[in-house]
């Protein structure tokens, strides 16, 4: 079957095709991009060309010079709020001299990009995922890399054109429950575990005593929100601190927005902190979620954290250990709060949790996929489940990565070893050097930086109606509802809510793939640029196991 399909959310749009057989002269293939609205067609453009022996980094020509060997692409150019249609047109001829074979060419659906229409959106970030761009925005250091003391200084000023960038739309996701509440005079239910953004705080200090904030101490007690704090002590905000002991944390990230008549009606969590870095190096996402019931069970959570004065009580703990169901836009939703478990801390023997049960069920029970971002989970988690299930159902398409590279690393190796040869897990990597069309990288915003990939997301069986979307402040694993304040959520049967998560999921993905593989190959690629034969098609047809299972995952 010849076909192409568009997917997108907030930030990228999605394009995968596929065609019966190779085509013959092929070189690769030039997209087009029409505005349903206007009716203006675009040529999209690619920074790669034919292979050459010189590097040349960070040009662009049109698809039609410099075709797309891929049957997948990403377009980042996209505006937000756009309606497009995309076409796929086979170039045909000598590498030097291509010709559009428009007889075969394909037309994708509709997509728009956007965070969801319904009462649940969701947004996501650029972040240091924009490798390339940031490797051209900001200047090298003394070892040939962007340097991260230019790059830290930009991502802190409001303003700043690069930090807008990075942030994208969450930026202003993540504001707009405080500002609804300066512009209606609601209330917002705050618990933050990290706080240094100076416009995030400045908003907060704008909201003034429309905000309640219970303000966590960091795992590292390292600082991060000595300053926020003592200019939300010196503030009209209602400001308690909540220090747990230590090897616990106050994870959480959400606000709850209380109308003025004193409803809760709005809810924003997520995997974002609202730190410089969270916003605009880490990938991360938000969700805001219209619900009454969903606002008023974190309006009760957030009372009882502030009534547990940090201790993590017996009672506190058993108040969380049960999944709260509601239902929103036609979706069943399970959340649950932690930590959840009569045992204070995690370990070696630690029985699994009600709720990381709940989430091992539901992979267990996936048909047709399982796709998930990670930070850093621990063990037991969903790395090392999603590895059994594949060893289980070898046909079920399970693509993940994490900023974790030894839980991806020793995962794979099982796989191997155990005769999946797929790329199912991949870690974050970065080019190191110059070569070819390439810049080198930077793969932290400081060397002192832990996080890359800091979501918490699971997709199961996308793009059906069965599917399943997990996402919160709970990095999915045991350590999570044993020790940390947390919040999970568990949503079924919202497609485009899947859509944009699994968009997002695999955008990821398919960046950090290849640049993962060259890095555990010694840093040799022998990718260099285009091929000038048409053998590159090969690949994705002589593999007809990892064919089929891509093809029914995506078409």
């Amino acid at each position: 079957m010849n076909i192409a399909k568009a997917f997108a959310n907030n930030d990228v749009v999605l394009l995968v095709w596929s065609y019966e057989d190779p085509i013959a002269n092929c070189l690769g293939f030039c997209i087009k991009r029409t505005n349903v609205i206007t009716n203006k067609i675009e040529v999209l453009t690619s920074m790669v060309g034919f292979s050459k022996s010189s590097i040349q980094t960070r040009q662009f020509k049109p698809t039609i010079i410099w075709p797309i060997q891929k049957f997948n692409w990403r377009d980042f150019t996209a505006t937000s709020g756009q309606t497009y249609i995309y076409s796929i047109i086979p170039m045909i001829g000598e590498y030097d001299d291509l010709i559009e074979k428009k007889a075969i060419k394909l037309d994708s659906n509709e997509v728009t990009l956007s965070p969801g229409n319904d009462k649940i959106k969701a947004f996501f970030n650029k972040g240091i995922l924009a490798t390339q761009y940031l490797s051209s925005q900001v200047p090298k250091s003394a070892s040939g890399i962007p340097n991260y003391r230019i790059l830290q200084d930009r991502i802190k000023q409001a303003g700043d054109q690069l930090r807008n960038k990075l942030a994208d739309d969450l930026r202003i996701a993540v504001m707009s429950t405080l500002q609804r509440a300066i512009d209606e005079d609601g209330k917002c239910y705050c618990a933050l575990y990290e706080l240094n953004d100076q416009e995030l705080l400045a908003k907060l200090l704008e909201a003034g005593d429309r905000v309640h904030l219970i303000l966590s101490n960091t795992g590292q007690d390292d600082g991060t929100n000595e300053t926020s704090r003592a200019s939300l002590q010196d503030s009209s905000v209602n400001l308690i601190n909540r220090m747990v002991g230590s090897g616990h944390i106050g994870h959480n990230k959400f606000i709850v927005y209380v109308t003025k008549s004193g409803t809760p009606s709005i809810v924003m969590t997520g995997s974002t902190n609202w730190t410089h870095t969270g916003l605009c190096a880490q990938s991360n996402n938000a969700i805001l979620i219209q619900s009454r019931t969903i606002a008023k069970q974190y309006y009760n959570y957030w009372h009882r954290l502030k009534d547990d004065n940090a201790a993590q009580s017996t009672e506190f703990r058993a108040s969380n250990n049960q999944a709260l169901k509601s239902r929103v836009d036609g979706s069943k939703i399970s959340l649950w709060f932690s930590p959840n478990t009569k045992q204070k801390n995690k370990t070696a023997t630690s029985a699994i949790p009600k709720d990381m049960e709940e989430v091992f069920t539901l992979m267990n029970n996936a048909k047709k996929s399982i796709l998930f971002l990670a930070f850093q989970p621990g063990s037991p988690s969903i790395i090392d489940e999603a590895a059994k299930i594949q060893l289980l159902k070898p046909d079920l398409f399970i693509r993940g990565a994490a900023t974790d590279n030894d839980a991806i690393g020793s995962s794979a190796i099982s796989l191997y070893h155990r005769g999946i040869n797929d790329p199912v897990f991949v870690g974050v990597a970065e080019l190191k050097d110059d070569f070819s069309y390439w810049m080198a990288e930077i793969l932290k915003s400081s060397p002192y930086a832990k996080a890359v990939i800091h979501e918490k997301v699971m997709v199961i069986d996308a793009f059906t109606p069965d599917c399943v979307v997990i996402t919160g402040s709970h990095n999915l694993g045991y350590r999570a509802s044993y020790n940390n304040d947390e919040n999970l959520l568990i949503i079924k049967h919202h497609q485009q809510l899947a859509t944009c998560y699994a968009t997002h999921i695999l955008d990821i993905y398919d960046h950090y793939r290849w640049r993962y593989f060259v890095n555990k190959n010694s840093g040799q690629s022998t990718f260099t640029g285009l091929n000038k034969k048409d053998s590159w098609q090969a690949p994705y047809f002589n593999n007809k196991r990892g064919e089929s299972i891509d093809k029914r995952f995506w078409l």
